[in-house]
């Protein structure tokens, strides 16, 4: 008569479980964020941005910002204007601008001339 138990893998624990389930999520969202940054970036301001000096942009939501999106700009550059969907920063510095593309609420970032600017150009899309 033993009471010896089986032995248990530390691995299948739940905790281990759970705690590999949440890692495994958080890289999936943080790698599905930085491709959709890309997609998200003019162009041109990939290029400005590349050059390691601030920049300026628009930022465009699928929304009106609120407060909040407007206070969340503004600690990452200088809110100079909201114009529709659009909210335009100045002196942003590109790892901001990476942040800012980054979240799932912004649906693109253009630079100058923005969404005006660049429909009177040809562009047509705005």
């Amino acid at each position: 008569m033993s009471d010896a138990r089986p032995a248990r893998r530390w691995y299948l624990h739940r905790t281990i479980v759970f705690l590999g389930a949440v890692a495994a999520l958080s890289a999936g969202w943080s790698g599905y964020a930085s491709i959709a940054a890309r997609q998200k970036l003019d162009p041109g301001l990939r290029a400005a941005l590349a050059a390691h000096q601030p920049v300026s942009l628009w930022v465009e939501f699928p929304f009106p910002p609120e407060e909040f999106h407007i206070r969340y700009m503004q600690d990452r550059g200088t809110v100079t204007g909201v114009r529709g969907r659009w909210v335009h920063l100045v002196r942003v510095q590109p790892a901001a601008a990476w942040s800012i593309a980054r979240l799932y609420w912004v649906l693109r970032l253009r630079g100058e001339p923005g969404p005006q600017g660049a429909a009177k150009a040809g562009n047509g899309s705005s």
